[in-house]
């Protein structure tokens, strides 16, 4: 499993560390996602439902007894000889300051959206949040068993409703209930997860989802080069962009927030998680691909003045305004008249 953490050591630099965050609306699947990334990575040996208080990062009892997140909470994990970071953070209005404060600290996200409802009020709330810093991110659609669920629905209402390309680079095996596996736009190769088995089984992209890949395929590569001067130039000189410049280009749209990367997946039956995984690796930034954060500027206290009394001048105070209520701060020992 790639997921071992022997694998760790032959990247042990910051390059391969992932400092990322799970962001959604309330009941898209946060929680879940990041249990079923911990057992996919063999950080845990079951997996623990929200519904039943058993997860990891749900350590609280009143989240336990709720079946929501309150709190962020901060695991680690690693994939394929990279070391990743993850902060699952509520998705409940109540509780987006927890979101605001984890933001401040993460290089990039995980968005988690419902396959069925798409887009959703606190989906537009923590992707507001994450602009205002900066922070990249790409998307997973969850829940693509359920009925209704739509990968192309979803897609359009994050292209709507948050004004960003969606740069989708899977195609769904099955809709709702047969939902079974994802197509690999990238590399155009299958993934299919069977019943009862914890891991996806690789193979060529179905016969009858050939054109339709194909079709996909070919669409992306052109949203791509339309963005990315590389790709661009592949684009013109061959008629079409291959899988590693391909690859490239959509971390670099990532970074810059010129797109985001669409990933789909059922992760209640963990179904799209290794993919979710791979995706962190390849297109998240690490902390070596992030500027430094601005601090705000704090004047030079002026000196003091000469006078038998030692006060600030005017305009100037190291002491916060005053409370309400007419209350007075205490006098500094230097503003003593001696």
């Amino acid at each position: 499993m790639k997921g071992h953490g022997h694998a760790y050591h032959l990247n042990d630099t910051l390059a391969a560390v992932r400092n990322l965050g799970i962001l959604a609306h309330v009941d898209a699947g946060k929680t879940t996602v990041t249990e079923r990334i911990l057992y996919a990575t063999g950080v845990t040996y079951k997996r623990g439902e929200a519904h039943d208080g058993t997860t990891v990062t749900d350590f609280d009892p009143q989240e336990r007894d709720r079946g929501i997140t309150i709190f962020a909470a901060a695991v680690s994990c690693v994939w394929d000889g990279h070391r990743i970071n993850l902060i699952d953070t509520p998705g409940h209005i109540d509780f987006s300051d927890e979101v605001e404060r984890s933001l401040r600290v993460l290089d990039g996200a995980i968005v988690v959206f419902d396959g069925v409802a798409g887009v959703e009020p606190q989906s537009e709330s923590v992707w507001r949040q994450a602009d205002r810093y900066g922070v990249p991110r790409i998307a997973l659609v969850n829940k693509l068993d359920r009925a209704g669920a739509d990968l192309d629905a979803a897609a359009e209402s994050i292209r709507e409703r948050l004004h960003v390309t969606p740069l989708v680079v899977q195609l769904p095996i099955g809709r709702e209930d047969g939902f079974t596996g994802v197509v690999d736009l990238v590399r155009m190769r299958s993934l299919i997860w069977a019943d009862g088995q914890d891991t996806a089984r690789e193979g060529p992209v179905p016969e009858d989802l050939g054109d339709e890949a194909r079709r996909r395929a070919r669409l992306l590569q052109e949203a791509v080069a339309e963005r990315h001067a590389l790709a661009l130039e592949e684009f013109c000189a061959e008629a079409a962009v291959s899988a590693p410049t391909l690859a490239a280009a959509l971390r670099d749209l990532t970074r810059t927030g010129e797109g985001v990367v669409v990933v789909c997946g059922s992760a209640y039956r963990n179904r799209g998680i290794e993919p979710l995984l791979d995706a962190v690796a390849a297109y998240l930034p690490s902390p070596l691909d992030v500027p430094p954060a601005p601090g705000p500027a704090r004047a030079t206290p002026p000196r003091l003045c000469s006078s038998s009394r030692r006060r600030w001048p005017t305009g100037w105070s190291p002491w916060p305004s005053r409370p309400a209520g007419g209350t007075r701060w205490p006098k500094a020992p230097w503003a003593v008249t001696r």
